[in-house]
């Protein structure tokens, strides 16, 4: 863990060190997200999967970008049925995860997100 983020974030980590497999499909995931809706997500940059004030939520998937809010312990960044995913600032920077994600399960999870995608 950076000292930064020991020293600095108020938001909830998880109990373990998220996978880098895990960590690539959310990356896809945010690139088609700010692709399907350019018009809220202006640049990549404005993806709620950096450090950003934007928030995307739908039936199946939330995702909301690190809080700056000192006030308030945001418990995870990403959040799927019962996996939660918190980082420091941006995606991939101290990612962890609140359980073990096999490989199998990553990609269901990836396809479901990227399934309700299509409902909007």
């Amino acid at each position: 863990m950076e000292l930064g983020n020991l020293l600095f974030n108020t938001n909830k980590n998880q109990v373990f060190e998220c996978p880098r497999y895990v960590v690539s499909l959310l990356e896809g995931l945010s690139a088609i997200l700010c692709a399907l809706y350019k018009d809220k997500f202006k640049e990549e940059m404005d993806s709620p999967f950096s450090n950003t004030a934007a928030k995307f939520e739908n039936d199946i998937f939330k995702v909301e970008a690190y809080s700056w809010n000192d006030e308030y312990e945001q418990p995870y960044n990403f959040k799927w049925k019962d996996v939660e995913i918190s980082w420091y600032k941006y995606l991939g920077r101290d990612t962890t995860i609140n359980q073990e994600i096999s490989p199998q399960k990553a990609l269901k999870m990836f396809e479901e997100c990227l399934e309700s995608l299509d409902n909007f």
